[in-house]
């Protein structure tokens, strides 16, 4: 088993301004739908085409409410005319959902789904850098980190209960395939007792 100590590659610290800009289709849809009618216009035009006479009779709202609700959607780029967009469009001028925005923020929520969060501690950080998923890929050589690594270890055994060595090996095993160091170690460090071939974990 490698004893070499590894560095903290797993995770990499991501720039705020990256951040920002991969969140920006959330935020947009946000914002564009945290108006309850412009939520009730978006519904409307997600099952098809509408003009502001068609809107304005199905919404409720007065032509001036409705063409300041309508222009605060296009400047968060959720609705916009339908192509061909007409240079100056009227009251009869068609508005339809802008798909690339809700495609965009799909993929933003993915993305910010899939982003796994920076360990906060140092106990979080020994983990996530020698035993990421529970895999333990290498022993630290730091006594710190190898505590922690060991403490985390051992909590796979029963302080009631008593293993034999090959009941040990198949749950070590399960962390990294050189049991044997893994096995030694505990005993070493005192988490494990072995006395006539049987272990039990001390407290």
């Amino acid at each position: 088993m490698d004893a070499e100590t590894t560095q903290p590659t797993a995770i990499e610290a991501t720039p705020d301004a990256i951040k920002e800009n991969a969140l920006e289709p959330l935020v947009a849809l946000a914002n564009g739908l945290f108006d309850l009618d412009r939520l009730r216009i978006a519904a409307l035009l997600s099952s098809r085409p509408a003009n502001r006479m068609e809107l304005s009779e199905a919404i409720g709202l007065p032509q001036r409410e409705l063409l300041r609700q309508l222009g605060l959607l296009e400047y968060f780029g959720l609705v916009k005319l339908q192509e061909p967009a007409p240079r100056q469009p009227d009251q009869y001028s068609p508005y339809v959902l802008d798909e690339e925005a809700f495609r965009a923020a799909r993929q933003a929520m993915g993305k910010y789904r899939g982003r796994k969060p920076r360990p906060t501690d140092a106990r979080e950080m020994t983990l996530e850098t020698f035993m990421p998923g529970g895999k333990l890929y290498a022993l630290p050589r730091k006594h710190e980190q190898l505590i922690t690594i060991l403490t985390e270890i051992a909590q796979k055994f029963d302080t009631e209960r008593q293993y034999k060595e090959q009941e040990v090996n198949v749950i070590l095993e399960e962390v990294n395939e050189d049991y044997c160091t893994l096995r030694r170690c505990l005993v070493d460090y005192g988490y494990l007792s072995r006395s006539g071939g049987v272990y039990v974990r001390n407290t």
